[in-house]
């Protein structure tokens, strides 16, 4: 008998321990809103870091989920998660906003609200015919922009996709205007910035770019990273620091042949008092981007060579100063106006060489900018008509 008071006791006071948990489990979701045995269920698979929660996010973008996505994290900076849209490489929506609960546990939930973007809604539209429905604007505005392009711009024409791409790039950076960004616009961030309002920061650049290229046929990635902001020079000169600082960019992988290469058209955007559109980011390898771009490189495709970089392509890519100069006269000879560019590398260009070139009959002046801080340049021609 007295054993089994003790363990009716024990049972008792097993079962008034369970309610208690339990009551307060209930206390702990009321005032927080979230359930600890989530949290606790979750401790194993929790995210570690911003790039695995954009890699989450983007795969649910990915398989058409919209509204709210709920994920655990570890302890993850409430800044880097307000630059989420920023770290996604995505174009089928973005986060439209998010709620951060309590950490328990050592983990946190976060319930994001994810949107679909206007560029899904061209896409499916261009490829496979679907409506857009009559509530979204500005994806119908962005469709009839992507659409006149592609149209006019390469129609029913034989083009290969290098082709496809060149035409494109120089279309983008001719009809766009680089912004600074600005905190009433959220456009300039998008593609309906770049082709619609013709104006965009370098993610509406890479948005259009890739909206572009993929409904031409044309396989591509949208990459996000870090730039060095002083790297990009139109032949002024910069200080070491702004060399060597580093912002936040966006930019395009495109595929030719099998093969993936690096495409910036931000950063082949004209600049300067003639706007000439450079071609010095078009198809570049890692090995040279790398030098003044950053990105995870366990993200994204392999760039190992520069067999369909733009001046490799056309031919207008050097390795000595002689053979540099034979092709400026030669070039301006035979089309003596308008404006030329080319690409050397393994030399440095000194003012001997543009004195030799500025006596070639018909070149009015010679401006050059480098890319990066090494032996690879591209130099721009004004040839007077």
């Amino acid at each position: 008998m007295r054993v089994m008071k003790k363990w009716t006791k024990i049972l008792i006071e097993i079962v008034a321990g369970l309610i208690f948990i339990l009551i307060a489990l209930k206390l702990v979701e009321y005032w927080t809103g979230v359930n600890p045995l989530d949290n606790l269920k979750h401790r194993g698979d929790a995210l570690e870091n911003i790039n695995e929660v954009a890699a989450a996010l983007t795969q649910e973008m990915e398989e058409g989920k919209e509204g709210e996505v709920i994920l655990f994290v570890k302890e993850i900076p409430e800044k880097e998660l307000l630059n989420i849209n920023y770290i996604m490489s995505n174009l089928n929506g973005s986060v439209d906003s998010f709620q951060l609960h309590p950490k328990i546990f050592g983990v946190r939930r976060i319930d994001f609200k994810i949107i679909r973007s206007d560029n899904s809604y061209v896409y499916d539209a261009y490829k496979n015919g679907t409506a857009i429905p009559a509530d979204r604007k500005e994806a119908a505005a962005l469709y009839k922009v992507v659409r006149r392009v592609i149209d006019v711009e390469i129609g029913d024409r034989p083009m290969t996709e290098f082709q496809k791409e060149l035409i494109l790039h120089d279309y983008l950076v001719e009809n766009c205007r680089y912004s600074y960004g600005s905190e009433t616009n959220d456009n300039e961030f998008r593609a309906y910035g770049a082709l619609v309002e013709g104006q965009a920061v370098c993610n509406g650049y890479a948005e259009a770019m890739a909206l572009l290229l993929s409904c031409a046929g044309v396989e591509n990635r949208y990459v996000v990273g870090t730039a060095n902001s002083g790297s990009r020079s139109s032949g002024q000169q910069t200080d070491a620091a702004d060399q060597n600082k580093k912002e936040n960019h966006a930019w395009n992988l495109v595929k030719l042949n099998g093969t993936w290469y690096h495409l910036d058209s931000t950063w082949d955007d004209p600049v300067g008092e003639k706007e000439i559109v450079s071609h010095a980011y078009f198809n570049m390898s890692d090995e040279l981007m790398e030098r003044d771009h950053t990105w995870n490189k366990e993200k994204y495709e392999q760039c190992p060579d520069m067999s369909w970089n733009y001046y490799v392509r056309n031919k207008c890519y050097f390795e000595d100063s002689n053979s540099l100069s034979d092709y400026v006269t030669h070039t301006v000879m035979s089309h003596p106006y308008g404006t030329m560019e080319c690409a050397f590398s393994k030399f440095e260009i000194t003012n001997t060489t543009l004195q030799g070139l500025s006596t070639v009959p018909g070149l009015t002046s010679v401006s050059y900018s480098t890319v990066g801080n090494f032996t690879y340049s591209v130099l721009t021609l004004y040839i007077n008509p």
